[in-house]
């Protein structure tokens, strides 16, 4: 188990260092890698939609989302309308003016996602996806399970083989 522990920081730090490389990068266009997330997923078929199907498909909270899209309306990029069937619900659409940059943020994943995978056979890179999109069904499954309970199941007694020699 302790394999996974350093999955997970090794994973942290993925993302960390991901949006770290993508700020420095969309610095030129005066965005954040969060502002870029939500315009990725407008570009990628979501465009004229309530802002709380961003909140559930990106899984970032209401609030982050809200001052997200927000930045990006004062921006220019986006423009937030009142849904005409439910008036409680806010309609997010790209502007021309983000439509017009969605080449350069596109750009900017990929060589970011080339960079990542910089020597590493396309193989082992299918591979990797394979096993995280795995982790990714199986975290999401164990938040289902312990989302009735509030907490996490009883974890075993540790067996001498899962022991760290060093501890």
């Amino acid at each position: 188990m302790n394999d996974f522990r350093a999955l997970i920081s090794i994973a942290s730090r993925i993302i960390h260092d991901g949006q770290v490389c993508l700020n420095k990068a969309l610095m030129e266009i005066g965005l954040g890698s969060a502002e870029a997330n939500v315009l990725m997923f407008l570009f990628s078929g979501g465009d004229g939609v309530r802002q709380d199907d961003i909140v559930a498909a990106t899984e970032v909270s209401k609030p982050a989302i809200s001052r997200t899209v927000a930045s990006l309306e004062a921006k220019g990029y986006v423009l937030r309308e009142t849904s005409l069937s439910d008036k409680r619900s806010r309609i997010v659409r790209l502007t021309e003016k983000a439509k017009a940059i969605q080449d350069v943020i596109e750009q900017r994943y990929f060589e970011l996602v080339s960079a990542a995978a910089r020597d590493i056979p396309e193989d082992k890179v299918r591979e990797f996806m394979a096993m995280f999109t795995q982790v990714a069904r199986n975290i999401a499954q164990y938040r289902e399970e312990i989302s009735g309970t509030g907490k996490p199941p009883k974890r075993p007694p540790d067996k001498p083989s899962d022991r760290n020699p060093s501890t």
